[in-house]
This record gives structure tokens, C-alpha cells and sequence, in this order.
């Protein structure tokens, strides 16, 4: 049995941040954020967003946008261990996306 699992999300909604690593997925339903996307937000509101969402980012984040899909990624169950989330329009992307980048190791 391998030590890595896949996991794919029901459809939920996200938040698709820019950071200065890249960007980065972060469930709305995880981190209980639910803000509207960065643009024509007044600066001091912009920075209070950014300063709390760099909780749940690796890069420091610039700006966001809330999107809807299907977050695939590798977890080790009982452990911290996983891979990032990648969010998809469809299941089916999600599994082509795990098999391309992860193998077929296990079914999901």
C-alpha cells in the first residue's frame, strides 16, 4: 500500500492566490475566508486581506481570486505530510492531473 494518497475535493469553492512562490490554492471552507477577489479593494483593506491570508501560504501572497473546482493533491493519512492543492473544473481533470504527476499507484 502506498505510503501517499490521492485525494480529490468535491466541488468547492476557492481561493487562487498569487505569491511571490507562485501560485497557490487555498480552500475557503479550510480557512473560513470568505473575501471577494483583491481588485478595487481600498489599500488598507488589501493589506488587513493579504496579512491574514499569509497564514495559510508558503509565498507572501499579492492577490487572489475566488474560484469553484475540484482540489487534487497527495496526502499521507495519520501525518502532516501533502502536497499542494491543484483545483480543476472537473473530477475527471483532477484524476488525469494526479495520474500525470503521481502515477497510478492507487485508485481514487
Amino acid at each position: 500500500m502506498p505510503f501517499m494518497k490521492k485525494q480529490i475535493t468535491s466541488k468547492v469553492r476557492w481561493l487562487r492566490v498569487e505569491t511571490n512562490q507562485g501560485t497557490e490554492c487555498v480552500s475557503v471552507f479550510d480557512t473560513g475566508l470568505d473575501w471577494p477577489n483583491s481588485e478595487g479593494l481600498p489599500e488598507d483593506a488589501l493589506q488587513e486581506s493579504l496579512d491574514q491570508l499569509q497564514d495559510y501560504c508558503e509565498g507572501k501572497p499579492a492577490s487572489w481570486e475566488n474560484i469553484q473546482g475540484y482540489g487534487a493533491r497527495l496526502s499521507a493519512p495519520g501525518y502532516l505530510d501533502c502536497t499542494e492543492w491543484t483545483v480543476f473544473d472537473t473530477p475527471e481533470r483532477a484524476r488525469e492531473y494526479l495520474e500525470e504527476m503521481y502515477g497510478d499507484e492507487e485508485e481514487v
